[in-house]
């Protein structure tokens, strides 16, 4: 059945629901859309779904459109994937009360990207506070990975999109560039976890 149709029938089952259960709301307007992608960004919604009203699910095509809202910000290269020499991928790391903790990763670097932030990284002294490995299920995965670390002194611009979770990006980071004119006391921190009692 097309689109219209089964919203019509959700939008019935939906009339006694309440919250944390909630139908998303639906437009075509595409003003309307454009304020959503603005004002739904600060509660974590990562972008909307464009679907044809006539369209139907079928499955393994994809006929709909995700539109991801991405934001450009700074983090610090802690660590990396693959040799620091040839690193394929960042793990980006940011501030938590004076701990540099893991907040995401990049997907894989380009070989001019690997080849550049390779001249600037330099092997973490003894002190770094992450470990030699990390379950991938931090990054999307079932085993464990292997962490490159590095003097987390590298500040690298990237673009997320909004979907965090505690603090950290849920999807792959992409890395545009690192910021040689700034410093980790010039980056965003994350805010201070609630007290557990």
């Amino acid at each position: 059945r097309p689109l219209r149709d089964r919203r019509a029938a959700l939008e019935t089952l939906a009339r006694n629901w309440s919250p944390p259960l909630q139908l998303s709301p639906m437009t075509d307007d595409i003003e309307v859309a454009r304020r959503w992608m603005t004002d739904y960004h600060p509660a974590g919604v990562e972008g909307l779904m464009i679907k044809g009203a006539d369209t139907r699910y079928e499955p393994g095509l994809r006929r709909w459109v995700k539109y991801k809202l991405r934001q450009t910000t700074e983090v610090l290269v802690g660590a990396v994937i693959g040799p620091i020499k040839r690193p394929d991928s960042i793990v980006a790391g940011l501030y938590r009360n004076g701990e540099l903790v893991i907040a995401g990763r990049s997907v894989p670097l380009t070989a001019a990207q690997s080849r550049s932030l390779a001249t600037v990284l330099t092997p973490a002294s003894a002190d770094h506070p992450w470990p030699d490995t990390v379950a991938s299920n931090r990054f999307g995965g079932r085993d464990r990975v292997t962490l490159t670390r590095v003097q987390p002194t590298v500040v690298a611009e990237v673009t997320a999109d909004a979907a965090l979770q505690g603090g950290v990006w849920r999807h792959p980071l992409r890395f545009v560039r690192f910021r040689p004119e700034l410093h980790a006391a010039d980056i965003p921190t994350l805010p201070a976890r609630p007290h557990q009692d």
